[in-house]
């Protein structure tokens, strides 16, 4: 069974759904045929040299415990890095850029299977109905019931699949939940935050576009304990990593 990642297959999906969302033509009043044609050959280019990086589907990229992860895992959560690079503004097919994102994208795979079996081995469990919500949360997502499969198909998965992927998810999640404690975020944590951001904006001539304080606060809080709990994700990856037996084959 192909072993893709909740948390990959998610964001293949939000990309799908977009790419659907925005099939109207736009207006093209504003460039020249030449400019367009221009544009289309450096898109072709970029996709050429994003699909390149990629790797046998049937490769097995690393394995942990015995384990593998496969090529086709790697390529999906590749893209999907490729893609959020490239709306970032930056450009993902550098070599620089290319080797960080391939080091980025194995390790978020390994340490997802490492949480995973962590779970696993602390007896965790997810009910049916538990994944049974979280489908349906994601099917509400799309138009229809057609809409929903059309996407697990262009993602390369079935929908049986997929609620595996979900039960791994939430396997993960009280894990995390339950044995991982992230720094709290403080109301003076948020603050300084923000006098950071007022002073890089000055720097940069910029603090007409900051947002006001009691504005965005609330955002602010949010992505840092988001933050808090990626840096102890990482730090419980890196712990489990040296016990167990993990190999990158590429």
């Amino acid at each position: 069974m192909k072993r893709l990642t909740t948390l990959c297959l998610m964001l293949v999906l939000a990309i799908v759904l977009a790419a659907c969302g925005n099939d109207d033509e736009s207006s093209s009043d504003q460039a020249s045929s030449a400019d367009q044609e221009e544009a289309q050959k450096q898109m072709d280019e970029m996709q050429k040299k994003m699909e390149d990086q990629q790797v046998d589907a049937d490769k097995t990229v690393a394995t942990v415990n015995g384990t593998e992860i496969k090529g086709e895992e790697y390529n999906n959560l590749l893209s999907t890095a490729q893609q959020q690079a490239q709306a970032s503004g930056s450009d993902p097919t550098t070599d620089d850029a290319a080797k960080e994102m391939k080091d980025q994208v194995l390790k978020s795979l390994v340490g997802n299977e490492l949480l995973f079996q962590e779970a696993e081995k602390q007896n965790y469990e997810a009910s049916d109905k538990e994944v049974d919500e979280q489908l349906k949360s994601a099917k509400d997502q799309f138009e229809n019931e057609d809409k929903f499969k059309e996407a697990l198909k262009a993602a390369g998965t079935t929908e049986e699949e997929y609620k595996e992927r979900l039960k791994e998810g939430i396997l993960v999640n009280k894990y995390v939940d339950g044995e991982l404690s992230p720094k709290e975020v403080t109301e003076d944590d948020v603050k300084k935050y923000y006098e950071e951001m007022e002073k890089q904006a000055k720097e940069s001539k910029q603090e007409g576009n900051l947002q006001k304080y009691e504005d965005i606060k609330d955002q602010l809080k949010a992505a840092m304990e988001q933050q808090n709990l990626q840096t102890v994700m990482l730090e419980r990856v890196d712990e489990l990593e040296k016990d167990a037996d993990v190999k990158y084959n590429i």
